[in-house]
């Protein structure tokens, strides 16, 4: 499988990112938005981002001339993607209180915080270029989730 395949990845992400701003900046009243709102777009962006920087670390590993590609990438995508499930929790614990904890969705925990811990442990014990791609892939899915609810929120 070719390293330069991760691009398009970047791509997307980025521009994801790019507009969940714009929405932001068009949803909020007097510049300001609810915790909840602020939770939402902290889980979209570091999502974003690990898939954005995730799929840069194929060509990173090219250009230092690391013969396992995909097992490089692979263990520091976990790396990323650990960070990513603590920002999140933290995130949650830090912004909101009990009861706007109570308005997230339980799928949401789960789609964020625990499918992260499973890919985590995939790419940490088997890394391999499919268990790399499906990682990043759902970080693009999770965002494009929040994204929407972003979207309809506003």
């Amino acid at each position: 499988m070719d390293a330069s395949y991760t691009s398009n990845i970047t791509e997307f992400a980025i521009v994801l990112a790019g507009f969940s701003g714009l929405v932001i900046t068009i949803g909020s009243k007097d510049g300001s938005s609810n915790p909840l709102t602020k939770h939402r777009t902290f889980c979209l962006l570091s999502l974003s981002f690990a898939a954005a920087f995730g799929s840069l670390l194929p060509t990173l590993a090219l250009s230092f001339g690391i013969s396992k590609i995909w097992t490089f990438s692979s263990y520091a995508l976990s790396c990323i993607l650990l960070a990513t499930v603590i920002g999140a929790y933290l995130s949650t614990r830090l912004l909101l209180n009990e009861e706007e904890r109570k308005k997230l969705r339980g799928y949401m925990y789960v789609l964020i915080l625990w499918v992260n811990v499973f890919l985590v442990f995939l790419l940490a014990l088997m890394p391999a270029a499919g268990h790399f791609f499906i990682a990043l892939i759902w970080q693009l899915i999770v965002s494009a989730i929040l994204f929407t609810r972003l979207i309809l929120q506003s």
